[in-house]
């Protein structure tokens, strides 16, 4: 086992350890003992992990030759993956109805402003959350402008995952329709009303750093809004970037397809895939990721007005600010419309969900046997979506969609890193990536719940206990 003290001694000792390396030399930490997945598909039994300067210098078997001086970390009998990767995440949102109020208006006791101006000056609230519960990096796939700021202040602090970020979305909803969930500051969702707004949005947005620009559904029988979407698709290929699709609707996915989308979010709900849709996935070379428990998000939320969303966060990583909201969600009653038919309206949401959830999961399996990569996605922030430990809900709802646990391992690790643009990084459990890893008591190739086992997240080589706050002194 792991031992305790090895964690609650001061960092440095962590890595120096008892037998000092010469000055001149970087320590080496080894992880010995775990069973391994790469994140290729690949499994070693009693493996050892070497680590220096923050990325991997050796994967393998009990062979494997660890440096003298190098500080020994048992892990017999755990299992080691990846970190997780969450594919499709919004900063901008709180897991709650502030940070929604077209889904709920709250705006009379918590201004939509003050919250996002909030969230814009403290993007760091969830990362913890996220380190937490094993996610290592994040992809905000569409947020107002401050978003694409965070790839950069995060990559090099180890108490925040990796983030890439796409950046305020392109829709044809109205903007009047929109201002509800904009604010005075700047616009999370813009209307794309011409090519030369959008060739003027995808420079721009690319400029700041965006890794994709996204498109919040597809109205097929606009004219102008697909003139400019074209235009859109041009100028994402002369930027060198990609385009991001939202779509739940089986015609609209394939539309999204025949423009070249490499990352499909959303399951598609109102209808069976059929042999084109996956012919055109195929083309594309589309990463598909399905949201599966973003639903049902919605359906806790409301749930929450009367203290009965119950959260599982045995590790205590929800953030304080988001559990109050939460524990306190009775203050909000007033603001439901309709009161006297709340326990039909949850009841009838309930079902509804379930119904679109049926199809998601039916659709995702197609996908699946197809060979289409997956990715593992949340869409965190939501109302009810809580940021971090959504991801168990969505690695099970995955599984008993009928995809095998040690073929998730990959869609929740090394696809995620694929949509996000940094396989080269990480993602597996590789000689010269990045070393961050998750040590899990349980064996995830068994059942995708036991991920909720995890022990420790290793970031860029630090590795620490997810049960205890992180120490940032």
């Amino acid at each position: 086992m792991i031992s305790r003290f090895l964690f609650y001694i001061p960092l440095i000792a962590l890595f120096i350890g008892c037998n000092t390396a010469p000055e001149s030399k970087i320590p080496t930490t080894a992880l010995k003992g775990a069973t391994l997945f790469d994140g290729n598909g690949n499994q070693t039994s009693n493996g050892v992990i070497l680590v220096q300067e923050g990325r991997i210098t050796a994967v393998g078997g009990a062979e494997t030759e660890i440096p003298a001086g190098a500080e020994v970390i048992d892990v017999s009998g755990k299992y080691i993956t990846p970190g997780l990767v969450d594919a499709h995440v919004h900063f901008g949102q709180t897991g709650f109805y502030d940070g929604r109020p077209d889904a709920l208006d709250l705006r009379d006791t918590l201004p939509y402003e003050a919250v996002q101006k909030q969230l814009a000056s403290n993007p760091d609230r969830y990362y913890e959350a996220y380190l937490r519960s094993g996610v290592t990096a994040v992809y905000d796939v569409g947020g107002y402008e401050w978003s694409l700021g965070l790839p950069a202040s995060a990559e090099d602090n180890l108490d925040a995952p990796h983030v890439a970020a796409a950046g305020p979305l392109l829709t044809p909803v109205p903007q009047e329709n929109l201002a509800v969930i904009n604010t005075d500051q700047g616009n999370q969702l813009i209307q794309l009303t011409s090519p030369e707004l959008g060739r003027e949005r995808v420079q721009k947005q690319t400029a700041l750093g965006a890794t994709g620009i996204k498109i919040w559904m597809i109205a097929l029988k606009d004219t102008v809004f697909m003139n400019s979407l074209h235009a859109v698709k041009e100028e994402v290929g002369r930027q060198n970037n990609k385009l991001i699709v939202h779509a739940t609707n089986l015609d609209q996915a394939k539309e999204a397809l025949r423009l070249g989308a490499k990352v499909l979010v959303h399951s598609v709900d109102d209808q069976p895939l059929d042999d084109e849709f996956i012919d055109l996935a195929r083309k594309a070379g589309v990463i598909y990721c399905p949201t599966l428990v973003v639903l049902r998000g919605y359906n806790n939320a409301a749930k929450a007005l009367t203290n009965k969303f119950e959260v599982q966060d045995p590790n205590n990583v929800v953030d304080a600010e988001t559990k109050n909201r939460i524990n306190s969600g009775h203050l909000f009653f007033k603001y439901y419309p309709n009161p006297e038919k709340y326990e039909e309206n949850i009841a009838g949401e309930s079902e509804y969900y379930e119904g679109l959830e049926a199809m998601m999961a039916a659709n995702l399996k197609r996908v699946y046997e197809a060979g289409i990569p997956i990715a593992l996605s949340t869409d965190a922030g939501n109302p009810g979506t809580l940021h971090g430990i959504s991801i168990y809900d969505e690695l099970e709802a995955m599984q008993q969609a009928g995809i095998s646990p040690t073929d998730i391992i990959p869609m929740a690790t090394r696809n995620g890193a694929l949509a996000m643009e940094r396989a080269d990084d990480f993602g597996t459990l590789e000689v010269g990536k990045m070393a961050d890893l998750i040590v899990l008591e349980k064996d995830p190739s068994m059942d995708a719940s036991n991920f909720r086992s995890i022990t420790h997240v290793m970031r860029g080589g630090l590795i620490r206990p997810v049960n205890v706050p992180f120490d940032k002194d």
